[in-house]
């Protein structure tokens, strides 16, 4: 297998910063109120600092960040808004609500 040098290297840091918030809310309250300190303190390259403070949405896409790890950076810095979702309509299409028909 080759490796294409031309590619962008994967955004270790900011993997490494997004895996931090998960079960830690101290942490994501920080991010969420300070977010370039976090950057900076996880040493994230500066041009990606930039994308992610300028549109963190637009940034976390071109980085090519896995779109799990999407979500999680974008709810801990609150910008997740997702509506409210049942799944209580399929179970009914499907008859798995555990209702005896």
């Amino acid at each position: 297998m080759t490796h294409d040098k031309s590619a962008p290297r994967p955004p270790v840091e900011l993997h490494r910063l997004i895996s931090n918030t998960v079960g830690n809310p101290g942490f994501a309250a920080r991010l969420a109120q300070n977010a370039e300190a976090v950057y900076t303190e996880f040493e994230v390259p500066q041009a990606q600092r930039r994308a992610l403070l300028a549109d963190p949405k637009q940034a976390l896409a071109q980085l090519n960040v896995h779109p799990n790890l999407q979500f999680k950076l974008l709810a801990a810095l609150g910008l997740l808004s997702l509506p409210p979702a049942s799944i209580q309509p399929y179970l009914q299409d499907q008859h798995l609500d555990g209702k005896d028909r």
